[in-house]
């Protein structure tokens, strides 16, 4: 599943670059060894029940959305990860260690294949809601249907031909098992990854209707009728001061209910649901606390405010103190890549932005190595296309992604600029002088200017500086960016929806460069949804048919090399301008112990699971 999420703060590791053979790397992460004294032995000699956890949000990100049927723009860390599976859990966890599903901890037993990998069966565990109706297969169709019904605005939309579209039929077997019948052999570790793990059961007994005072029916089970549902279930929804009120949200099958919603002034507080099937949670109570900024964090940590907390990459000197207040500090690389999205439907400067090589030269103004260097204090992960390098030997990286394509050189761009009709101004603004196919590109009139508006998150030091260095270098060139920042829920607000066709002369859709951060990956990280033609994370609506049917490929062939394919495709096109990725350095109380704690595979390393943590004796 692929959320987004802001920026990070640095790798605080021993560096383990000579680990990776043939690519150019200035840091990247490694383990301190305290995620694993973390996982300690739950026994009941080790665990003092109850307890308080107070936890960090990142800036600008607090959660701002309980309905899991969320919107692309909705569809972040914040709001899924860190709020709404806490009360409807996926179907299927992520393992906390390495890019698959934890089955273990799930609601459900593996999938069973069948007919040529044409036919999965889910067989769910016993589950019960909070009202003590059963969980059941229905609810996993009732899911399903609403995402139909939401179509290209979904957030796990992510084409006309990939889940639930690659569907002949999903139908309830019994109670228990529902059964999955694809329209022809599909991958089935892709399929369990980003089909199946989408997939959060809903109380379809309790949420299957269309009004407030609405009588329950099975108005899912046609296109109209789940039309009808989501619009209701989307207004409740936007009233956040009902989130502990509305009768709604308290039918949950989560390990924790919501006892008070703070939005962005004050905690989110979760208490242990009493009617959870799952392990009991040992704490008697999960705060999440909201920040503007790293350095308002950084304030409450030094203040012993916070059980979980993270060390900002400024503050990396301050490890020490920070360890010797009592708290573990571990390194928690992202299973992610950085990039900037270009809007190639922008009215103004689209044209100029989907010439392969303006993207190439923009490419060539991006400074990774600087970055890493002096804003990441040498511990970050580059990225040279559309797949994570880290953890290392993970078998979806290309030899095309360990070397940079287009390495940082001012001369490099100026080249690609002159040659396509560009009268290059360093320290001006670079004009075109020749319209056209034959020099500036289609659409590029001639006297148009080389100036670019970029947006961008606020309230992290270390995306501010890859910003003003970005800005800095292209201006060597001739290439004028005036960047302006808001905080992180603005700005996906402001990306995202420009993915669809249908908003392209939108007023909303404004803007020319947008980073909110990174896109954290599927444990699958193939490219439908992201940079398919009409994905539901396109910012920016690239289009290219040979890469969408790359991507097709690489989810039903038995090999790695149509996924390889469109790999190299995208590192050669740039159709995002890659930035490095850096880790995070979680800051846990050092008697806070747990499954998973501190240590979340990559990627999913924000999917808070602390249900499985405690306070040892």
């Amino acid at each position: 599943m692929r959320h987004f999420r802001q920026l990070r703060g640095p790798i605080a590791a021993a560096a383990i670059s000579a680990g990776l053979v043939g690519m150019t790397v200035v840091g990247l992460a490694g383990a301190t060894g305290a995620a694993a004294a973390a996982n300690v032995t739950r026994t009941a000699a080790a665990i003092s029940p109850g307890g308080i956890v107070k936890y960090a949000e990142e800036p600008g990100g607090n959660p701002d959305y309980i309905f899991a049927e969320t919107t692309a723009p909705q569809q972040s860390l914040a709001n899924i990860d860190q709020f709404i599976n806490l009360m409807w859990p996926l179907v299927y966890l992520p393992n906390p260690d390495q890019p698959s599903l934890d089955y273990n901890h799930s609601m459900a037993y593996p999938p069973v294949w069948s007919d040529n990998d044409t036919v999965a069966t889910v067989t769910l565990k016993h589950y019960m809601w909070s009202d003590g109706v059963p969980v059941t297969a229905r609810d996993l169709i009732f899911y399903i249907n609403l995402g139909k019904a939401e179509g290209t605005s979904w957030g796990n939309y992510s084409g006309p031909t990939a889940f639930p579209y690659d569907l002949k039929s999903y139908t309830a077997v019994n109670a228990s098992t529902i059964r999955f019948v694809l329209k022809s052999s599909i991958n089935p570790t892709y399929f369990d990854d980003n089909g199946i793990d989408y997939i959060t059961p809903l109380p379809q007994h309790a949420w299957d209707k269309e009004s407030v005072n609405g009588p329950i029916g099975n108005y899912d089970m046609t296109a109209a009728g789940a039309a009808k549902v989501v619009a209701f279930l989307q207004k409740e929804a936007a009233d956040q001061s009902t989130y502990t009120t509305n009768p709604l949200w308290k039918v949950i099958d989560g390990p924790f209910m919501l006892k008070s919603y703070g939005g962005a002034s004050s905690p989110d507080i979760f208490v242990p649901n009493p009617a959870y099937s799952g392990p009991k949670p040992y704490i008697s109570e999960f705060e999440e606390f909201p920040y503007t900024s790293d350095s308002a964090e950084f304030t409450s940590l030094k203040a012993g405010a916070l059980d979980y907390g993270y060390v900002p990459d400024v503050d990396f000197p301050a490890l020490g103190s920070v360890k010797a207040q009592g708290y573990n500090t571990t390194s928690v690389p992202d299973w992610a890549v950085g990039y900037i999205s270009l809007n190639l439907v922008n009215p103004q400067v689209g044209p100029i932005l989907s010439q392969l090589y303006i993207r190439q030269a923009l490419a060539h103004l991006t400074d990774q190595n600087t970055m890493i260097k002096h804003f990441m204090d040498g511990y970050g992960i580059p990225t040279y296309g559309p797949v994570p390098v880290y953890p290392l030997g993970n078998p979806f990286v290309s030899p095309a992604e360990k070397t940079n394509p287009y390495p940082y050189s001012i001369s490099a761009a100026e080249a690609l600029l002159k040659a396509h009709g560009w009268q290059v101004n360093p320290g001006g603004v670079d004009v075109c002088m020749t319209a056209g196919a034959a020099g500036c590109g289609v659409g590029v009139t001639q006297g148009e200017k080389l100036s670019l508006n970029m947006l961008y998150s606020s309230g992290e030091v270390v995306l501010q500086e890859d910003t003003d260095l970005f800005q800095s270098d292209a201006a060597k060139a001739g290439v004028q960016l005036t960047t302006r920042s808001a905080d992180f829920n603005t700005v996906i607000t402001d990306v995202e929806p420009c993915v669809l066709p249908k908003f392209k002369n939108s007023p909303t859709c404004t803007w020319q460069l947008g980073e909110f951060g990174v896109l954290g990956e599927s444990t699958y990280p193939s490219g439908e949804g992201v940079l398919n033609t009409g994905g539901a994370f396109n910012a920016g609506s690239y289009s290219n048919p040979k890469l969408d049917n790359y991507i097709n490929e690489s989810t039903s062939a038995a090999t790695l090399q149509p996924f390889y394919e469109y790999e190299d495709l995208v590192v050669q096109q740039a159709p995002w301008i890659w930035q490095p990725v850096a880790g995070h350095v979680a800051a846990t109380i050092k008697n806070l112990a747990g499954f998973g704690l501190a240590s979340e595979f990559t990627g999913y390393r924000d999917y808070i699971e602390p249900q499985f943590w405690w306070y040892t004796k």
